[in-house]
């Protein structure tokens, strides 16, 4: 789900600020990474909270979402003239799915990380979107030190992103697949910024955001 609820910049179904003006450069990144987040899952046509919930999978859509994003990355290093290093993914059954089909492109292993998954939204996992907004609706949704539902809070989610992501190979293009909360959350915490201060961007279903210092969107 995307959490646009309360964020500085962002309305219901659209962003006001790009990626590049909300966070500009990051700085302390030695290798390329690329995040991906998971293609369109069956939760997401529902409308329903995922969070950590495992189960949902891919849809077509999904899938094929998945097989663009893998084209992009497989492009893009070969452009850069950079070999495909290593592959992440959350544990989670949609990022897994869309790993998957990276991984057959790019000739990689997915290797599963659990600090990779979606934040944990306690309560509020399995409810619509609007159930979940109306449930937490006095709660500042972008304070960094929130659990959301009684769940995780967007600090602890950035800090466990960034874990996997400073810790991967150098000299190599890695790929990262996971969420779109976890994946503002680690742009944010790379930027510098908390999430209560940073501009939330949208992140649709089988994005890619490529950085190597500078932030690119795919």
């Amino acid at each position: 789900m995307s959490q646009w609820r309360n964020r500085p910049g962002v309305s219901p179904g659209s962003c006001t600020t790009s990626v590049l003006e909300a966070y500009g450069r990051i700085a302390g990144v030695a290798h390329p990474v690329y995040l991906v987040r998971h293609g369109q899952s069956e939760w997401n046509v529902l409308r329903l909270a995922q969070g950590q919930t495992s189960h949902p999978r891919l849809t077509e859509l999904g899938r094929q979402q998945a097989a663009t994003a893998a084209d992009l990355i497989a492009t893009d290093l070969a452009l850069a003239g950079i070999e495909a290093g290593k592959l992440v993914t959350s544990d989670l059954v949609r990022a897994v799915e869309t790993a998957t089909v990276i991984g057959n492109r790019l000739g990689l292993i997915p290797e599963r990380d659990a600090r990779l998954r979606e934040q944990h939204l306690g309560r509020l996992e399995g409810r619509s979107y609007e159930e979940s907004w109306a449930a937490d609706e006095m709660v500042d949704w972008s304070a960094p030190d929130t659990p959301i539902g009684g769940g995780e809070s967007m600090r602890a989610v950035g800090r466990r992103m960034a874990e996997v992501v400073d810790g991967l190979p150098s000299g190599c293009g890695n790929v990262v697949v996971s969420h779109g909360d976890s994946i503002r959350a680690v742009i944010a915490h790379l930027g510098g910024l908390s999430s209560d201060v940073a501009t939330w961007p949208e992140v649709p279903n089988g994005a890619v955001a490529g950085y190597d210092g500078q932030l690119t969107w795919l």
